[in-house]
């Protein structure tokens, strides 16, 4: 699906940050703190059946798949309260909501055999969706796809399929096998591919890892550096989209425990003692991974058991904290501590805006002497640790070609001093399509879309970000949905060669 003699493009950004992230040895000290819980309709201790989480920066609005209630819950992080429910058809089993945030659209794979599409006019939709109806039923865990406006949607049941649907066109572009059974995915901005948590629930977890879909070939791949077998049956994944290290939540197979791997190169470690994981979730601006990991025993955490019932016997659950170390250390993640959560634990959100973490529970805290004492709801965590980027004054990208395109291009930015907000501004050349840019920054994978004029065969880029470019990441220029170039962005201190050059100067930007 994409667009190599020659293309370039170029940006600069300026942003302020302060402070760094730090380990923490103690577990039970990982820096994150109980703010308070949310209550929610219908839900009491015991009664609180939930899947994944979706957040919309642009209006701040967090939404959860709600099965207790067959809804999707809808909760205001300004205040903390659940506002609204978007119900769904009676038989619904919600598994997650996600925010293609350039478009304000909402969608929802139900869990049954659809996944449905609603335009954010307000944070409660209350019209009908587009629908569109999955070749195999079950749609369960999906991803955007920045570059190409494609929501990713797994299907449970065989044959195991990868479904695109294109949200502008609004039709279904793509269907590709998996090749084993799967869950969860990740679109990784680095290098524009799919990154899929295979469990291969049918033959023993015995090809658990990961699978890869090129978007560019339309082709899956489950490459043998990343196949590690029985001892993480694949569930939750994100990426940490400057080192390009995956963090997997596991469940089953011969270990509980999470584990991160190096995407470049397969190298992985395991985390013994926090797994039993179902969703694992990326703050951009703190760099740190939260699991919900709620099966699993956390022997070292000190944390309270749940009941010593079937069909697993006493758990213990915890709220994981993970961070990514750079390849070149003796491991790709460092597990920071957990946090002690409750009974049905398995799932995380996160506000990265206010670096908070949302946690639902069907009982805190957890009791093994008692099912009915505490209270049901969505518990949030505030993480003190400060934001990962060391400050800076302004930021660039040079974007090269991939193959395919030929078009020259260069593009800037700088801080708005009346909002603080980052201002992208570009002018593209030799183009007659439509283009937009992927930056990845402190909130999200966020897009700045451009207007092209066919008769000067040149395209213009003014929009604002709502986060600040992450240094280190890759920005990619998309043409007819086609990635065109890519680059790493980089202080304006330092040009590509690492020379030092003031490579902002030239546009004033510094």
């Amino acid at each position: 699906m994409r667009l190599s003699p020659f293309m370039t493009a170029s940006f600069c950004a300026a942003a302020l940050l302060d402070g760094a992230w730090a380990a923490d040895p103690n577990l039970q000290n990982s820096g994150l703190h109980l703010q308070q819980i949310i209550p929610v309709p219908n839900w009491k201790v015991g009664v609180a059946n939930t899947d994944l989480f979706g957040f919309n920066p642009v209006t701040r609005m967090m939404y959860l798949a709600d099965r207790t209630n067959t809804a999707i819950d809808v909760i205001d992080t300004h205040t903390n309260a659940v506002i609204g429910e978007i119900p769904l058809a009676a038989g619904s089993v919600p598994n997650q909501p996600l925010v293609a945030i350039d478009l304000q659209q909402l969608v929802i794979s139900d869990g049954v055999k659809s996944v449905l599409v609603w335009n954010l006019v307000s944070p409660v939709p209350n019209g009908q969706p587009d629908v569109y109806t999955m070749p195999a039923t079950t749609p369960d865990g999906m991803d955007y796809d920045t570059i190409n406006q494609v929501v990713y949607v797994v299907t449970d049941d065989k044959p195991y399929t990868l479904v695109g649907i294109s949200l502008p066109q609004k039709k279904i572009v793509s269907q590709t096998a998996i090749p084993f059974s799967a869950d969860l995915i990740k679109f990784n901005s680095i290098d524009g591919k799919v990154y899929i948590a295979m469990e291969d629930a049918d033959n023993n977890n015995a090809s658990a890892g990961i699978a890869v879909f090129d978007p560019a070939t339309e082709t899956m791949s489950a490459p043998p550096q990343y196949k590690v077998g029985s001892i993480c049956p694949g569930h939750g994944i994100d990426i940490d989209p400057i080192t390009n290290v995956a963090l997997m939540g596991c469940f089953g197979g011969t270990s509980n425990g999470n584990l991160a791997m190096n995407l470049s190169t397969g190298k992985f470690v395991t985390f013994p003692d926090v797994g039993g994981t179902d969703s694992m979730v990326l703050n951009p601006n703190l760099r740190r991974f939260y699991s919900g990991s709620g099966l699993n025993t956390a022997t070292t955490s000190g944390c309270p058991a749940t009941p010593n019932a079937p069909p697993f016997g006493a758990l213990v659950p915890v709220l994981g904290v993970f961070d990514a170390i750079h390849p070149s250390n003796s491991a790709p993640a460092r597990l920071d501590g957990v946090a002690c959560t409750g009974r049905g634990n398995h799932i995380a959100g996160v506000d990265p805006i206010r670096n908070n973490v949302l946690v639902p529970v069907a009982q805190y805290p957890a009791n093994p002497n008692s099912t009915t004492a505490g209270t049901a709801g969505i518990l949030v965590f505030h993480d003190s640790t400060h934001p990962a980027q060391q400050p800076i004054q302004s930021a660039h990208a040079n974007l090269m070609p991939v193959p395919g395109g030929a078009v020259s291009a260069s593009f800037t930015s700088a801080v708005d001093p009346f909002n603080r907000r980052m201002h992208v501004q570009a002018t593209i050349h030799g183009v007659t399509d439509a283009v937009w840019l992927t930056i990845p920054t402190t909130v999200a994978n966020e897009i700045v879309h451009c207007t092209t004029d066919a008769m000067t065969s040149m395209a213009s880029c003014d929009d604002f970000l709502l986060g600040d470019p992450l240094i280190g990441s890759t920005a990619t220029l998309s043409v007819s949905s086609n990635a065109a170039a890519r680059g790493t962005i980089r202080s304006c201190g330092d040009d590509d060669r690492g020379n030092g050059q003031q490579a902002c100067e030239l546009n004033g930007n510094h």
